[in-house]
């Protein structure tokens, strides 16, 4: 490796530029006004990102990755997958739910730049790095603001158009939190048991464990209600939990465990999102009981959700120093 920013930058460019693509397709399907005007802008925003990183990249002698950015296409794509089993009118919820998982794994993946950037000393990749952070920071804060409107409108929506679907729509989220929680345990036992950090193997293992008795809460609701896990949407989350691995092509095994937490600080987030969604049709349908556990579970997430941001940054370093001593 003759020089190690370059890879994280075209790891970079290539999860910026396939984004881009997403959110100005996030924002032709749109149903409110401002969720297609936020859409719009950060698609600005993130060509704008892109070409300062090419920039960057091309200053320390490298060029884009065609390989990267072929992956960062299929990983960005496959989450539309989620939308299957969903209904027209939820198409924006799921949406700002996919986007605010995806700006929380820029955000973690600036921030294993700007420590890989620093330990180098390359202070201009780092400036530039913690820029755009920052950018992505906002923009996930205002995909938050509107998750719990969104929802509400949606189920509102369905409602008027069709009782009977209505009474469906809680027991969609809910067999989507499960299938999410169900995958999320597996994958979490999988990043447990590599890696060379024992720190970070012993947090994801007890994640793990956590995930185990939040889906079978789920499981218990979804049986109070009459209904039960739906396999399907099982597979299909099995299938996204373990696209994300591919994103560890071209990293070195010491990297792993910082790969992991990343991928595991935007699970958080997408489950957070999730369960917000969750929330909002639970009360809006008047299921309190389901209400009130979509927010214990989301309190969870957000434990964990800090827990992986807590180690991530001690992860990175440990990872950063063993790869450029051994460029």
């Amino acid at each position: 490796m003759e020089n190690p920013i370059r890879r994280y930058l075209e790891d970079a460019i290539a999860a910026e530029k396939s984004f881009e693509t997403q959110l100005r397709g996030f924002a032709k399907e749109a149903a409110l006004p401002q969720v297609r005007n936020m859409f719009e802008q950060h698609a600005d925003e993130t060509r704008q990102q892109y070409e300062m990183l090419t920039s960057r990249l091309e200053a320390l002698g490298g060029s884009t990755s065609t390989v990267k950015s072929f992956l960062a296409h299929l990983f960005n794509a496959a989450p539309k997958a989620a939308q299957l089993g969903h209904v027209e009118e939820e198409r924006t919820t799921q949406d700002l739910m996919m986007a605010f998982s995806v700006e929380n794994a820029e955000v973690a993946m600036y921030e294993s730049l700007v420590i890989a950037a620093e330990t180098a000393g390359d202070h201009e990749t780092a400036a530039l790095a913690r820029r755009i952070q920052e950018q992505e920071r906002e923009t996930a804060e205002k995909v938050w603001s509107v998750i719990d409107q969104s929802a509400t409108q949606a189920y509102e929506a369905i409602r008027n158009r069709d009782q009977q679907e209505a009474n469906e729509v809680v027991t969609r989220y809910l067999q989507d939190a499960e299938a999410a929680e169900r995958n999320f345990e597996d994958a979490l036992a999988g990043f447990g048991k590599s890696g060379e950090q024992s720190d970070v193997q012993a947090l994801l293992s007890m994640m793990s464990g956590k995930a185990r008795t939040q889906y079978e809460r789920l499981d218990q609701r979804l049986a109070e209600l009459g209904s039960s896990r739906s396999t399907a949407k099982s597979l299909l989350a099995h299938m996204l939990a373990f696209s994300p691995l591919s994103a560890q092509i071209g990293h070195e095994e010491s990297e792993k465990n910082t790969q992991h937490l990343m991928v595991t600080y935007s699970a958080a987030a997408a489950e957070m999102a999730m369960y917000e969604a969750l929330a909002a049709v639970a009360s809006a349908a008047g299921d309190t009981q389901t209400a009130q556990l979509a927010r214990e579970l989301q309190s969870e997430e957000k434990e964990d959700h800090r827990l992986a941001w807590q180690q991530l940054r001690p992860s990175a370093q440990a990872s950063s120093q063993e790869v450029l001593s051994n460029a």
